[in-house]
C-alpha cells in the first residue's frame, strides 16, 4: 500500500511541481497527430531524446470507426519507437472517437507489445471500471484524467492521475490521496467536494485551456503566455472571479480577504 501511495502521489505531484532538484522523474511525451507520418516522426524523436514513454490520442479528423482500425493506427505509431512504453490517451469528448476503452484493451498487447496503459479522460466510470476489472492480471497503468471525479476513479482502481488542475489544486488533491490511503473516506470525500466547488464555479464562468493558463499564471507567478488562436485570452473578469474563489476556498494565501474562513475547505 505504501508503494501504491508513493506512486499515486508522484503521478499527481508531477503536474504540481514538475521540477525537483534532480529534474523530472519520468517524461511521457504525447506524439498523437492527425497524420500517421507525423506521429511516427514524433515517436522516433521522443526515443532519440530519452523519453520514458509515449502517448497517443486517436486521430480525430478522419476518425477510426472501430477498434481494429484504431489499434492498427496505434500499432504503426508504437512501432516507430519499439523500445518505449506506449500509452493510449482516451479523451472522446475532444476527439469524437467513441470507441470504448474497455473494447480497445481487449487483446491490445498482442498487437502492441509495448502497450503499458491508458490515460482515461472521460466521465464514463462504467467503461473505466471495466478496463480495470478485465485487466487485473496485467500490470497496466490506469491514469485518470477527470480531476473532479478522481476519488471515484481511485475506488475503481485507478493507479494514478494526470490533470490540469493539479498545477494549482495539487495540495488539496494530495490531501485527498493521503486520506484515501489511510481509509479516511469521509475526509477524502470532503477534499474531493472542495475541489469540485472550484471546478464547478469556473465551469459556469466558461472554463478551458485559456482559463487554465491564466489560473496557472495567477497561482505560480510564472507567465504562461497567451493561448494560440483560435483560442482567446481569459477575460479580466474571469481572472478576478477565479482568484476570489481560490482565496475563499483557501487555495491561495490572502492578505486582503475580510473573512479567511468563507467557504473554507481546510
Amino acid at each position: 500500500m505504501a508503494s501504491r501511495k508513493k506512486k499515486l502521489q508522484g503521478l499527481v505531484a508531477a503536474t504540481i511541481t514538475p521540477m525537483t532538484e534532480h529534474g523530472l522523474d519520468q517524461v511521457v511525451i504525447h506524439v498523437g497527430a492527425l497524420s500517421l507520418k507525423e506521429s511516427q516522426e514524433l515517436a522516433r524523436h521522443a526515443a532519440e531524446i530519452g523519453a520514458d514513454g509515449i502517448a497517443v490520442i486517436a486521430p480525430f479528423f478522419l476518425k477510426p470507426w472501430d477498434k481494429d482500425v484504431l489499434i492498427n493506427f496505434l500499432k504503426e505509431v508504437a512501432a516507430a519507437a519499439p523500445a518505449l512504453p506506449f500509452y493510449y490517451y482516451h479523451i472522446p469528448a475532444l476527439t469524437g472517437v467513441k470507441i470504448r476503452a474497455e473494447e480497445l484493451l481487449d487483446g491490445i498487447q498482442e498487437k502492441i507489445p509495448t502497450f503499458q496503459g491508458l490515460k482515461f479522460s472521460d466521465t464514463d466510470l462504467l467503461d473505466f471500471g471495466q478496463c480495470v476489472d478485465q485487466n487485473r492480471e496485467r500490470q497496466f497503468a490506469f491514469l485518470f484524467g477527470v480531476d473532479e471525479q478522481l476519488l471515484s476513479a481511485l475506488v475503481m482502481g485507478a493507479t494514478g492521475a494526470v490533470g490540469s488542475t493539479y498545477n494549482y489544486l495539487g495540495k488539496k488533491t494530495n490531501q485527498m490521496l493521503e486520506a484515501f490511503e489511510r481509509k479516511d473516506f469521509s475526509s477524502a470525500l470532503n477534499h474531493q467536494f472542495c475541489i469540485q466547488r472550484f471546478i464547478n464555479f469556473v465551469l459556469k464562468l466558461g472554463f478551458g485551456v485559456s482559463q487554465t493558463k491564466a489560473i496557472m499564471t495567477l497561482v505560480s507567478g510564472i507567465p504562461m503566455g497567451p493561448p494560440r488562436p483560435p483560442l482567446q485570452r481569459a477575460s479580466r473578469e474571469f481572472i478576478d472571479e477565479a482568484k476570489a474563489r481560490l482565496e475563499s476556498l483557501d487555495f491561495l494565501s490572502s492578505t486582503y480577504l475580510k473573512d479567511r474562513n468563507l467557504e473554507s475547505c481546510s
